[in-house]
């Protein structure tokens, strides 16, 4: 593995805010890890978020079926949550997905590696060993905090 990191940066006006992702695809295109952040209300903890997160899944995703759901460290070692589940998006091919939430500073930070159900035995170890490497870093945290700002 090599480690990427991002290199877009921008001047963000007072009052937008800002989401990010970050995609990773497979050679043959059968997996991909998806990892954003958004804004989130400072009084959002990472359980809410998660347990929000389940919600919209069962809410929207046909077939919806949670496999394992657990707390663990998370994004370099910060206390989040992990879910596995399947479900059958439009195109009727069941999928596999494996998630990774945290709320932290007020972002909300979820990560989903995702391959098709007859193809999750092949990419699995591979897709969990990305998630296991995504980390915050510590400095364009607080580079990206408005608060932390100057005047």
């Amino acid at each position: 593995m090599y480690r990427f990191r991002p290199t877009l940066v921008t001047d963000v006006p007072d009052g937008w805010l800002v989401k990010e992702s970050i995609t990773i695809l497979s050679p043959d295109g059968q997996a991909n890890v998806i990892a954003s952040s958004e804004p989130l209300d400072s009084a959002i903890n990472s359980a809410e978020y998660a347990r929000e997160q389940g919600e919209l899944l069962g809410e929207k995703f046909p077939g919806y079926t949670q496999l394992h759901y657990a707390p663990v460290d998370v994004f370099g070692g910060h206390p989040g949550y992990y879910r596995s589940f399947q479900w059958t998006p439009p195109d009727n091919v069941p999928v596999s997905q494996f998630q990774l939430y945290l709320a932290r500073n007020s972002r909300g930070y979820t990560a989903t590696a995702t391959t098709g159900l007859r193809s999750a035995h092949i990419y699995q170890d591979i897709l969990i060993a990305i998630l296991r490497q995504l980390f915050i870093s510590e400095e364009d945290l607080m580079a990206n905090d408005p608060s932390s700002a100057g005047p």
